[in-house]
């Protein structure tokens, strides 16, 4: 069973994540749609943080948000996992990157992480370069859904960059957004960002700290 959850910012009792560790058996995997927190800050709890999550055993796969350590990130080995690029962090635990798209028990998911934080977050220092996309790879997302015929099944970001929603946007990523909106088939967007569960309509879905399921997303 594939699971979703969301933003879970440096709490390893976070709820959706300790259910999932509770009910998760090897052929199980939890996607978390970013604002994991790994080595975020220089403090102890971080730090015991990160150590914690690390050591997990059960199956993980995650996409960034902007309150990620990306240079920390950047640093595991990277290699191909169900057909795209992946940094690999544990024999257990995968970082989903940029404009891949992966296909995992026969559902083909694009993924697309990072946005821009307010200007709150460089004020406290808590705040690391990386978090918004670049040009080369909002064009490398692009080429590769040509490559999959504009056609996945799920759209995972963590922020759904839309009008009307924040006031802190990041022109690419809405430009990017815009561009799968427009051409590209898919069945649900999920996205986090917001630490609220809500619907912006039929086809965009946010989460958060429940745990969802593919099949409560296939029977939608």
């Amino acid at each position: 069973m594939i699971y979703f959850i969301s933003d879970i910012h440096e709490d390893i009792n976070f709820g959706g994540l300790k259910k999932y560790l509770e009910i998760a058996t090897d052929d199980d995997l939890l996607i978390i749609l970013g604002d994991i927190g790994l080595n975020f800050r220089d403090t102890a709890e971080n730090q015991a943080f990160t150590e914690s999550f690390l050591s997990i055993k059960k199956n993980i796969a995650f996409i960034e948000g902007n309150h990620e350590n990306f240079d920390y990130l950047n640093s595991f080995p990277t290699e191909i996992w169900k057909g795209g690029l992946v940094n690999r962090l544990t024999d257990n635990i995968v970082r989903l990157m940029r404009g891949n798209v992966y296909e995992i028990d026969g559902f083909k998911f694009f993924t697309f992480g990072g946005c821009k934080s307010s200007a709150k977050w460089k004020e406290k220092g808590l705040w690391h370069f990386g978090e918004e996309p670049t040009e080369q790879e909002c064009a490398f997302a692009v080429e590769n859904l040509k490559k999959h015929q504009n056609s996945v099944d799920y759209v995972l970001t963590h922020k759904y960059e839309v009008e009307g929603l924040g006031s802190t946007r990041c022109q690419l990523l809405f430009d990017l957004c815009r561009y799968i909106d427009h051409n590209v088939n898919f069945k649900k967007w999920l996205a986090g960002h917001w630490h609220k569960i809500f619907n912006q309509d039929e086809k965009h879905l946010y989460i958060y700290d429940q745990l969802l399921t593919i099949d409560e997303l296939e029977n939608q």
